[in-house]
C-alpha cells in the first residue's frame, strides 16, 4: 500500500513539474501570434533621406572597462 501511495505521489509530482515547465516556457510576448511575412511582397524601398551618414559609419561606442572588484563567480571561470 505504501509503494502505491509513493508511486502515485511521484506521478503527480512529475505531472505538476511538467505542467509548471510548460507554463514557464510559454512566457514571452503577450498577444496573438504574428503571421509570417508574405514571400510575394515587394521589398521595402530604401529611405530617400538617409540623414547623417557619417554618424552611421563611425558610431561612438564607449570602450569596455573591466570591473575593479572581482565577481564572486570568477573562480568558476578560471
Amino acid at each position: 500500500m505504501a509503494a502505491l501511495v509513493s508511486s502515485l505521489f511521484a506521478t503527480r509530482l512529475s505531472a505538476l513539474a511538467a505542467l509548471l515547465a510548460l507554463l514557464l516556457a510559454a512566457c514571452g510576448r503577450y498577444g496573438p501570434l504574428e503571421p509570417p511575412p508574405d514571400p510575394n511582397a515587394p521589398p521595402k524601398p530604401a529611405s530617400s533621406t538617409p540623414g547623417n551618414l557619417n554618424a552611421l559609419s563611425h558610431p561612438s561606442i564607449p570602450p569596455i572597462v573591466p570591473p575593479k572588484q572581482p565577481f564572486f563567480l570568477d573562480p568558476l571561470l578560471k
